[in-house]
């Protein structure tokens, strides 16, 4: 038998590298691969994020609550200090 090129033995269906035979192989390989991808981005964008939870990002949730009324001033001036 003559081998086509189209993958094992004519078969582009089931080549190697497919988890499981048949055209069902190919959308398992990819729905495999694009779930390791997205979870590695997530992965990624949790590690190098920019959020940060130092003294400057407190003391502004600190202004937010003095400026939207829930903490008096002296609170304010007593918790900044403390910050």
């Amino acid at each position: 038998m003559m081998n086509s090129g189209f993958g094992y033995n004519g078969n582009w269906f089931c080549g190697p590298g497919a988890f499981f035979p048949g055209p069902m192989g190919w959308v398992v390989t990819l729905l495999f691969w694009a779930v390791l991808i997205y979870l590695a981005i997530k992965l990624f964008n949790a590690v190098f994020s920019k959020s940060s939870k130092g003294p400057a990002d407190r003391l502004d949730r600190l202004k937010d609550r003095y400026a939207k009324g829930e903490i008096s001033e002296d609170e304010y001036n007593r918790m900044k200090t403390e910050l």
